[in-house]
C-alpha cells in the first residue's frame, strides 16, 4: 500500500512538471532517448527502469533547462524505491543546479523525513515554501509531516 502511494505521489509529481513544461517555450535541438525511456517505464510504473534510464539520462548534456527536473524525477523515483541516501544527493544535486527548483526540495525533505532527519527536512519544507508561497503541493506535504512528527512526539512524552 505505501509503494503504492508513493507510486502515485510520483507520478502526481511527473504530471506537475510535464504541465509546467509544457507551457515553457523551449526548443530542443535532440531528444534523450534515456529520459523518454525514463518517463514511459515511471509512467508505467516501473520505478527500478526508471531509475536506470533517470541516471543514464543525467550523465548525458541534458542542458540546464533539463537536467534540474530530470534530477528531481530521478530523486523522486529513488524515494519511492526506497534508495533514500541515493535520493538524497540525486535532490542535493538540482538544488545546488537551481537554488530556486521549490520541488526539489520538498522531495529532499520527503527523503530527509524518511532518514529521520526532521530538521533538515522542516528546512527543506521551509525552503520550498518560502520559494513558491502558495505551492498546495508543498504546503500539503509540510502539514503532513507536522502532523506525523506531533503524533511521534506526543507518544514519546508518555
Amino acid at each position: 500500500m505505501f509503494r503504492m502511494i508513493k507510486a502515485v505521489t510520483v507520478m502526481a509529481g511527473v504530471l506537475l512538471v510535464s504541465t509546467g513544461a509544457s507551457q515553457a517555450q523551449v526548443i530542443y535541438g535532440q531528444e534523450n532517448s534515456n529520459l523518454t525511456r525514463a518517463n514511459q517505464s515511471m509512467m508505467a510504473g516501473d520505478l527500478e527502469s526508471a531509475s536506470k534510464y533517470f541516471r543514464r539520462a543525467v550523465k548525458a548534456n541534458l542542458g540546464h533547462e533539463r537536467l534540474v527536473p530530470t534530477l528531481n524525477n530521478y530523486c523522486a523515483v529513488e524515494y519511492a524505491i526506497g534508495n533514500f541516501e541515493n535520493a538524497e544527493k540525486v535532490c542535493s544535486e538540482a538544488i545546488s543546479n537551481d537554488r530556486r527548483y521549490w520541488r526539489a526540495y520538498v522531495n529532499r525533505a520527503n527523503v530527509r523525513a524518511a532518514l529521520g532527519d526532521a530538521e533538515g527536512a522542516a528546512a527543506d519544507y521551509d525552503k520550498a515554501l518560502s520559494i513558491k508561497p502558495n505551492s498546495r503541493i508543498a504546503a500539503d506535504a509540510f502539514a503532513k509531516f507536522q502532523a506525523k512528527n506531533a503524533t511521534l512526539l506526543a507518544a514519546a512524552s508518555r
